[in-house]
């Protein structure tokens, strides 16, 4: 089974630096940036759409929320749905020609 990305359990260097990494880190969490959503795009003429990432395990919940009026209707047509293993997730959905079906993901745990 694949390792995900872990931080570093230890700090080398001058502990001043740490403690400065770790406050710049802090107060972009605290601004909303922690670097788990992107944009996702669901294949034209497939019935799945694969996106590779590191820190993805079984456990991981992906939150999906439409930008485009096909989204939407991918979405409440019920036949969208996720799957997340080990590095990559799978967005199993219907197999459309729309190339604008676009959707803001979210992955957390």
């Amino acid at each position: 089974m694949p390792k995900t990305a872990e931080p570093p359990l230890f700090f080398e260097g001058r502990p001043e630096e740490h403690i400065r990494k770790v406050a710049l880190i802090s107060r972009e969490m605290l601004l909303g940036k922690t670097n788990n959503a992107e944009a996702v795009t669901l294949t034209a003429n497939a019935t799945e759409t694969k996106i590779a990432k590191d820190r993805v395990c079984c456990d991981t919940v992906v939150t999906l929320s439409p930008r485009s009026e096909s989204a939407a209707a991918a979405l409440a047509s019920g036949t969208v749905w996720v799957e997340a293993n080990y590095g990559e997730i799978t967005i199993h959905h219907d197999s459309q020609p729309d190339t604008d079906r676009t959707f803001g993901a979210v992955f957390v745990g």
